[in-house]
């Protein structure tokens, strides 16, 4: 679906992360530094600034996703996080969203969090959980440590207790499984383990999913059509729609316009558009898949989200690309394509620019 405003921001509490998931480098490998700077969490103080600037300068997302290169259930405040997003910009964000693995979401923090979801007013809230195994075997495989009961009861307690506070409380859940080596035979288990748990215990009228998901192999890189193949496998007796209490989705684009399978023309990538990124250190980018930060735009310390967002560097790197120039991180890019690029988010490049005095070939 097509974000509205400006777009899909995703808020980074934390670049720690308390597993080595084999499909994420920086952690797998034991990265020390995975943005090239310092590891470290959010301050608070920050987060509420800005997003003080963003209702005095009434900017609007699709929705806000906390999570980027780390898990945001090891950031000490994350319910005050979601809280201070969830009760100052009810009608400029059309839902939150938390990604994690669900380790650290104890019960008590369960119940912070979806405590504050239960005001008329607020955004509804998704939890993604990235969950990739039924078996404790394979999700050591995937993962690189052995969590899964612990996960399985931390989400029982959440639908139980969704459930007592019963329909005011706003949150869905999604249960995430992303095909990769290891873990696809599984696949048809999840659902049915998922779905039971749901009929038998989350009985009510929130909207909940299970989500299969391919792998995304270096930005389309060498390995992504097998990546594909392996995802069509795993998925081929499973419908996408609602089945029993949960809605089925099947990831059914590929991520990136290039890979080793299916090359393509190359277009701008509406990434530049659609995925600004808050780092932990407050530092704007302008794509999730920089992970190096060559994109950043400035610091929302001391500058404001619309002025990086629409100022000179950021329609520049938008006119490159409408250009047919990619360059730095942008060049061993495919580009993210579950969004698409309109022709008035072009024109709008086009018109800023040509307001800051800047060209496409410039």
């Amino acid at each position: 679906m097509q974000p509205t405003g400006a777009g899909v921001l995703q808020v980074e509490p934390t670049d720690h992360c308390n597993l080595s998931c084999s499909m994420c480098a920086p952690h797998h490998e034991g990265w020390a530094e995975v943005h090239k700077i310092s590891k470290g969490y959010l301050d608070i103080s920050l987060w509420e600034s800005i997003v003080k600037s963003f209702v005095e300068d009434d900017v609007r997302f699709d929705h806000i996703i906390f999570q980027w290169l780390g898990d945001p259930s090891l950031h000490p405040e994350l319910p005050s996080l979601v809280g201070i997003a969830a009760q100052q910009l009810g009608g400029r964000v059309g839902y939150l969203r938390i990604d994690t693995n669900g380790i650290r979401l104890s019960p008590t923090r369960i119940e912070e969090i979806l405590t504050g979801q239960c005001h008329p007013d607020v955004p509804p809230l998704l939890i993604v959980f990235t969950i990739d195994a039924v078996t404790e075997a394979t999700y050591t495989l995937v993962k690189g440590h052995d969590r899964l009961a612990q996960v399985k009861r931390n989400i029982r307690h959440l639908i139980r207790f969704r459930s007592a506070l019963g329909a005011g409380c706003k949150v869905n859940l999604q249960l995430q499984f992303v095909v990769q080596p290891g873990n696809g035979h599984e696949a048809p288990s999840f659902l049915r383990y998922w779905r039971d748990l749901l009929k038998c215990q989350g009985r009510g009228t929130w909207h909940d999913e299970v989500m299969f998901k391919r792998l995304s192999v270096g930005g389309g890189a060498q390995g992504q059509a097998a990546a594909d193949e392996l995802y069509e496998r795993s998925v081929a007796g499973i419908t996408a729609g609602k089945n029993g209490p949960v809605h089925v989705l099947l990831w059914t684009r590929r991520p990136w316009q290039n890979d080793d399978g299916h090359h393509g023309p190359r277009g701008a990538c509406p990434g530049l558009w659609l995925t600004p990124v808050i780092r932990h250190d407050g530092q704007l980018m302008m794509c999730c898949a920089d992970l190096g930060g060559e994109l950043t735009l400035g610091s929302l310390r001391t500058q404001r989200f619309t002025t990086l967002w629409e100022g000179a560097a950021a329609t520049q790197h938008r006119l490159a690309h409408l250009d047919g120039r990619f360059e730095g991180v942008c060049a061993g890019c495919g580009g993210i394509n579950w969004y698409g690029l309109t022709s008035e988010m072009a024109e709008g490049a086009r018109k800023r620019g040509a307001a800051l005095g800047l060209s496409e070939g410039s």
